[in-house]
């Protein structure tokens, strides 16, 4: 099984950062052919060392709300949708052996870590969480939780649909400045250019963001797309945890 770590490339020893892929299986509870997604969790996490019954999980709803979890949090979702907690599309903690998860099919899920606190976090940003600045929502939560620098921040990306195929519909309207793209009459959005101005505009290096490039429309083979399968489409998770 192909383990893929966003955080990988900092050589970091006391964090573990990991999304799966289509081979991995559906990770959802609600999205997709459910039937082994228990099973896709346990097996798939069992090569990090992580406890998938631990997990906590979101009900996610395209927003910016970002709760801050402990240990009286651990489980929720892990086992039922549910359980998952309400209304959130983002999780902060600081406590160690807690896995904090997002699940994606297409959004791009964005893992950051405080190597000075430490701390860790878990965002969703879909089109609507990127217009509503969900990266900017984070940091500010890290400094104000964690009095984080965010210039000492590491944030590394998962897959997500990239500016070649994230075409956007006719009446779509903006107020980017930056990260569109008008192709043959249309508008088509680059949400990893988008998400990574948006953390350097507060004070994350260019240098402590990784951004791994992968499509996941135009490599469908490889990961879940909503925009390729509708309502079929399975789920990738997301895991982030502290060691």
């Amino acid at each position: 099984m192909r383990i893929n770590n966003p955080l990988g490339k900092f050589g970091l020893k006391d964090i573990v950062s990991v999304f799966s892929m289509r081979q991995d299986g559906n990770m959802s509870l609600c999205y997709g052919d459910t039937r082994e997604s228990l099973e896709n969790r346990k097996k798939f996490l069992s090569a990090v060392d992580i406890d998938y019954r631990d997990l906590i999980c979101a009900k996610q709803v395209h927003g910016k709300n970002i709760a801050y979890v402990t240990q009286a949090d651990k489980g929720r979702g892990a086992l039922d949708y549910d359980s998952s907690i309400s209304d959130t599309d983002g999780f902060l903690t600081d406590k160690k052996n807690l896995p904090i998860a997002i699940l994606t099919a297409d959004c791009l899920s964005v893992f950051v870590y405080d190597t000075t606190r430490p701390a860790a976090g878990i965002l969703h940003a879909g089109w609507r969480g990127t217009e509503k600045n969900i990266c900017s929502q984070g940091i500010r939560l890290m400094q104000e939780k964690f009095g984080s620098k965010p210039d000492e921040l590491l944030v590394g990306f998962g897959p997500s649909i990239r500016s070649c195929c994230c075409k956007m519909d006719n009446d779509f309207k903006s107020n980017f400045p930056f990260g569109l793209i008008n192709r043959d009459g249309s508008v088509y959005m680059d949400i990893a250019l988008i998400n990574t101005k948006q953390l350097v505009d507060c004070g994350v290096k260019q240098d402590n963001i990784f951004d791994p490039e992968l499509c996941t429309l135009s490599q469908n083979e490889d990961f879940f797309s909503f925009r390729k399968e509708a309502q079929g489409a399975g789920r990738m998770i997301s895991v982030i945890m502290l060691r």
